[in-house]
């Protein structure tokens, strides 16, 4: 069996270098990108020595929101490795914890641009790379908001996750009995540097709030993402969601949250 690609868009850090690796140790080559070379080349050297069964990792960099650079984040994956067999928009912005007005101008365009402008551009270039070699799966990232629930300090994240949410069931449609299958990746909470970074920004005496929920409910990414790639290796069908926060686990977290003694945050020395 020929070895399988996978592309992952920002994937220099958090939830998508977690795919790389997942993917790596299962043998598959990965194309990893970002928006700058240093941390492109830094995340390559990072994963050296992951890759099973001679998978190895490339990296090139990528502003989603350009066209013409995600043309050539497809154009270096099929120079380095010839087919691309998985492709997941997983680049993109979240903004937590902030109201409408504590959203900046430049937080709200980062948000728009990266997770709704990226996976449609991501989309349209692997669609159209994956047409033209016969095959191919395209996942793209839902996150909070996405199932139309209003969650408190996610206006702006949320109305992009919904907009995403639209995208891909549109597209499912669009490309019904054509060899290219498209499918959706709900990741859940995960604990990544730019969650602990903005919760650094939250003011101390809202902290606890805020933290509380995401350690009952969160993740590491080593805990979510192989769970995810194994599910990704394995699907084969057209609209499949992968989910990892699915509604019973919630339901049995809630329930067990009075005798749990989960600490996520400590290893951030953060305290709710």
């Amino acid at each position: 069996m020929a070895q399988k690609t996978a592309v992952v868009t920002g994937s220099t850090k958090g939830i998508g270098k977690g795919y790389a690796k997942a993917f790596l140790n299962r043998g598959v080559n990965v194309v990893i990108s970002g928006r700058s070379q240093d941390t492109v080349d830094a995340a390559v050297k990072d994963l050296e020595g992951e890759g099973k069964n001679g998978a190895r990792a490339a990296g090139v960099v990528c502003e989603v929101s350009d066209a013409v650079e995600v043309q050539v984040l497809w154009d270096f994956a099929k120079q380095e490795f010839e087919t691309v067999d998985i492709w997941i928009n997983n680049a993109g912005f979240a903004r937590s914890g902030a109201t409408l007005l504590q959203l900046t101008p430049d937080e709200i365009e980062t948000m728009v641009q990266g997770n709704v402008i990226g996976t449609i551009n991501g989309c349209q270039v692997a669609i159209r790379g994956m047409t033209a070699q016969g095959f191919g799966r395209i996942y793209n990232t839902y996150g909070a908001g996405s199932d139309g629930r209003v969650i408190p300090g996610m206006i702006g994240y949320g109305t992009t996750k919904s907009a995403v949410r639209y995208f891909t069931e549109s597209l499912i449609k669009e490309l019904k009995g054509r060899p290219i299958k498209v499918g959706m990746i709900s990741p859940g909470m995960n604990l990544t540097e730019n969650m602990i970074n903005q919760m650094k920004r939250v003011p101390p005496a809202v902290r606890p709030k805020v933290m509380k929920p995401i350690n009952l409910l969160g993740d590491y990414v080593e805990t979510t993402t192989p769970w995810i790639v194994d599910r990704v290796l394995a699907d084969e069908k057209m609209g499949t969601h992968i989910k990892w926060l699915t509604t019973g686990k919630i339901l049995r977290r809630l329930l067990m949250a009075p005798f749990s003694k989960r600490d996520l945050w400590a290893r951030f020395d953060l305290t709710p």
